[in-house]
């Protein structure tokens, strides 16, 4: 049986370190969501920046298209 857990969060709120901890004590695998929605901006041809990553991250969600 496979467990997944979400990590959401505003900026600082510690996500990465919680994703560390749970990698490294506990063997879980890290995907991030923006590593991907980096390749779709890419992808796209857009520039990367926090306007993209939203605006892309929005649209991907809208079209309710998955990742994993």
């Amino acid at each position: 049986m496979a467990v997944i857990i979400g990590i959401t969060g505003t900026l600082g709120a510690g996500k990465g370190q919680a994703a560390s901890y749970l990698v490294k004590k506990h063997k879980f695998k890290h995907y991030s969501v923006r590593e991907l929605i980096v390749k779709e901006i890419k992808k796209r041809g857009l520039k990367v920046n926090r306007d993209n990553l939203v605006k892309v991250g929005n649209d991907l969600r809208k079209k309710q298209i998955l990742f994993f």
